[in-house]
């Protein structure tokens, strides 16, 4: 059966479009060097900590962590023609990772681990943000990587490094809590310290060693004032409160 006008011009068009799409999709891998992020699924043990290991060259892996409301590291400095093979993993809920400037756009998914690759060659601050909403502190989680030239290794701030952090990690303190001054499910920690709270019952106690020991074994004797009583009780032995403690002292300084 001979085939019509408009069936030929209808498979012209397909054709063409077809066509058109892989044009798009090469000028975008080689023209503007996008590239679809990738993603290692569930079941896949994820890394624990955030870290940056240098390899050969000017070639860095970076493990990132992301928490409400914040990346870990949270200021990675490089030198200028730096390639960065980017991991994160969330220890909440689902995060994104935005690096202004670049291709690199990560969905962060718990349980998973996002990665994708990036190279900076021109020297200049490059802003990370979070593009998935994750609470009510989402606005102000935000990294920077620092692109200089000339500089002779990679400087990094924010990895957690005190036993206490780590323990406030693990016991998923952070979740609630943050490190920065940034409002959350509960007070933040920074500046805390020694610093009066204000409970619903009306009375006023002092955050230190005993009012901390008791809020974490007992979170549901006092409720301080403005957050909801949804503080879980937590089992640490004296020894993992007192490093709780030396940490929180040095969000202080």
């Amino acid at each position: 059966m001979a085939i019509n006008v408009l069936e030929k011009r209808a498979l012209k068009g397909a054709v063409g479009f077809v066509l058109l799409s892989l044009a798009l999709v090469a000028f975008a891998t080689w023209g503007l060097g996008i590239n679809v992020a990738n993603c290692i699924p569930l079941g896949t043990k994820p890394y624990e900590e955030a870290s940056v290991v240098k390899h050969s060259g000017n070639f860095y892996e970076v493990h990132y962590v992301t928490r409400m409301w914040a990346f870990e590291p949270s200021v990675l400095r490089v030198p200028t023609g730096s390639t960065l093979d980017i991991s994160a993993i969330s220890k909440d809920v689902q995060h994104g990772l935005e690096i202004a400037g670049t291709n690199l756009n990560l969905m962060v998914v718990p349980g998973a681990i996002a990665n994708g690759r990036v190279t900076f060659n021109k020297p200049g601050v490059y802003s990370m943000v979070c593009h998935e909403y994750c609470g009510k502190g989402h606005q102000g989680m935000a990294a920077r990587i620092e692109v200089v030239d000339g500089l002779a290794d990679f400087a990094v701030e924010g990895l957690p490094s005190s036993p206490g952090m780590k323990l406030l990690d693990a016991k998923g303190c952070l979740a609630c809590h943050s490190t920065d001054g940034t409002a959350g499910v509960g007070p933040t920690f920074q500046n805390a310290w020694g610093q009066p709270v204000h409970l619903t019952n009306g009375t006023t106690r002092t955050l230190d060693a005993d009012f901390f020991s008791a809020k974490v074994l007992h979170p549901n004797d006092t409720t301080v004032d403005g957050f909801a009583p949804m503080m879980p009780e937590i089992q640490v032995t004296p020894a993992e409160l007192k490093q709780m403690e030396e940490y929180l002292k040095e969000l202080k300084k």
